[in-house]
């Protein structure tokens, strides 16, 4: 009979761990730890504990390349990181890692990548084992804190431009629970149809918490609401505030509204990624 295991946690891709790659982390800064492919969705100080998605099975952007070392004409071909420069390559060099394949070829200096396990590159089986026993001996003293993972979360919901100062729910109280908190690492708002969103008195489409004086996490302002858009949290008009990195209030649902209702435009439907994890 061979080993029994019993599994204490089922997989997530967002987790909040302790930064142990010896610097601090900035926002969406991409880093390689505990054999992950892994981007940091706050600020963390070295040796602190924060929230990073794992990029297996997920598409990335990346616009950070070793110098003259971003030519990717096609889907499919390997994307490789650097952890010396920290940035990404097209070469296969020895201490680089495979971090994921291009999904098409490079626009205008952005890849889109579909990210996979992290895979050192190394020029010998001697080089590996070391490569492996440096990973394990990393491990074994990194048992400080107990990392605590978090529960992802993929909601799709629509705001009516008559309506929108009605909030609608994204996550209710309930599903963020108690001690917990919501985190939102990413959106994609599409203005459904050619009729851009005017008149009325409202201003800006906020994504924001359930809390008494609601908190903002990204403020969509009118100017971005035309006809047929389709918006992320990088695109202009759009602002992101403190909570986007930080988390919403504790035991708090998250809601779409408008500051007012508009006269005109076609609804808006917004995907809103991100995870559900204990408050620190």
């Amino acid at each position: 009979m061979g080993s029994t295991v019993h599994i204490t946690r089922e997989a997530s891709d967002s987790l909040r761990l302790v930064n142990t790659t010896g610097v601090a982390l900035v926002r969406k800064e991409f880093t390689i730890m505990r054999g992950k492919g892994l981007v940091a969705l706050e600020a963390i100080a070295s040796l602190a504990s924060g929230a990073l998605q794992n990029v297996y099975a997920c598409e990335f952007q990346a616009a950070d390349f070793d110098t003259g070392e971003a030519t990717f004409a096609a889907a499919d071909l390997a994307v490789y990181w650097d952890p010396s420069s920290k940035k990404f390559s097209n070469v296969a060099t020895v201490g680089h890692y495979l971090v994921g394949h291009s999904k098409a070829a490079i626009a205008s200096g952005v890849l889109d990548v579909i990210g996979c396990d992290p895979i050192l590159v190394v020029d010998s089986v001697a080089t590996l084992a070391s490569a492996v026993e440096a990973a394990e001996d990393d491990i074994d003293d990194l048992e400080a804190v107990a990392a605590i993972g978090g529960k992802p979360f993929i909601k799709t919901v629509s705001l009516a431009a008559l309506s929108a100062g009605t909030a609608v729910a994204v996550l209710t109280e309930e599903e963020v629970g108690a001690g917990n908190k919501a985190f939102v690492t990413g959106f994609k708002a599409t203005v459904g149809g050619g009729t851009a969103w005017s008149g009325g008195t409202g201003t800006k489409v906020v994504i924001q918490d359930t809390a008494a004086s609601p908190i903002p996490g990204a403020e969509i302002a009118v100017a971005a609401l035309t006809g047929n858009a389709v918006l992320s949290e990088n695109s202009a008009d759009v602002t992101l505030k403190a909570a986007l990195a930080n988390g919403f209030t504790t035991a708090k649902g998250v809601n779409l509204k408008a500051d007012n209702n508009f006269g005109a435009g076609s609804a808006l439907a917004v995907t809103i990624v991100g995870f559900i994890a204990p408050a620190a």
